[in-house]
């Protein structure tokens, strides 16, 4: 009788010990799931940015940052390969997600200052002449300089340099012209700079009162 009921008893407890490791793995493995659902998502959100940089800004990925590209969708695609998303496996696939993003955040840094250097350093010159435009240009152009899976600022960026590209041809400079502004810009301008270009240039643009010369 007292056999019969440890015997019950054991098989009791291994049945209990059972039961909480089903449980433990199930919760075990919905935190995976959940984990490999935000990294689906924002691997989807680099790989559009990357597309999107691609064919409206002109950005090209090294060769070596492509293969890293391919070899973390291959990573990606091992995860669920069993039916259900892997740990270990998910977690490979996050580290060659954050090594993509590193490379391409180097990439972009060369390129981002290859497109907007010379708009940026323009608008900066033609500042006072319309502030309110320059500075909503200059604030999205800046907001893309790191990279970071963002879609919407890269789409901003690409506006903000056509834009400032509109805004610049309508003001008719040329290189002198420029000059003449960035100096002003930088209280470094002087009676010398005000050549015929120039002088014409500020009474066809109107902006004689608006410029002001003083002893240095």
């Amino acid at each position: 009788m007292i056999v019969d009921l440890l015997n019950r008893k054991i098989k009791e407890m291994k049945e209990l010990r059972r039961l909480e490791s089903i449980k433990a793995n199930k919760a075990q493995q919905e935190a995976t799931d959940l984990k490999y659902q935000a990294f689906v998502k924002e691997m989807h959100q680099a790989i559009d940015a990357i597309y999107y940089a691609d064919k409206e800004l002109g950005f090209i990925v090294s060769t070596g940052t492509k293969i890293q590209i391919n070899g973390m969708l291959a990573a990606t695609q091992e995860v669920t390969k069993s039916g259900f998303a892997d740990k270990e496996l998910l977690a490979s696939a996050q580290t060659a997600l954050k090594n993509v993003q590193n490379a391409i955040k180097k990439e972009w840094s060369s390129h981002f200052t290859h497109i907007t250097s010379t708009t940026t350093s323009t608008l900066k010159a033609i500042n006072a002449i319309d502030t309110e435009k320059v500075g909503k240009c200059l604030s999205n152009i800046k907001s893309a300089e790191i990279w970071g899976d963002d879609k919407d600022r890269l789409s901003n960026l690409k506006d903000a340099l056509s834009e400032a590209k509109t805004l610049i041809q309508s003001l008719n400079l040329d290189d002198g012209i420029i000059s003449f502004l960035t100096k002003m810009n930088t209280g470094q301008a002087t009676i010398d700079d005000l050549n015929e270009v120039v002088l014409e240039w500020i009474r066809q643009e109107g902006l004689e009162s608006r410029i002001r010369l003083k002893f240095s």
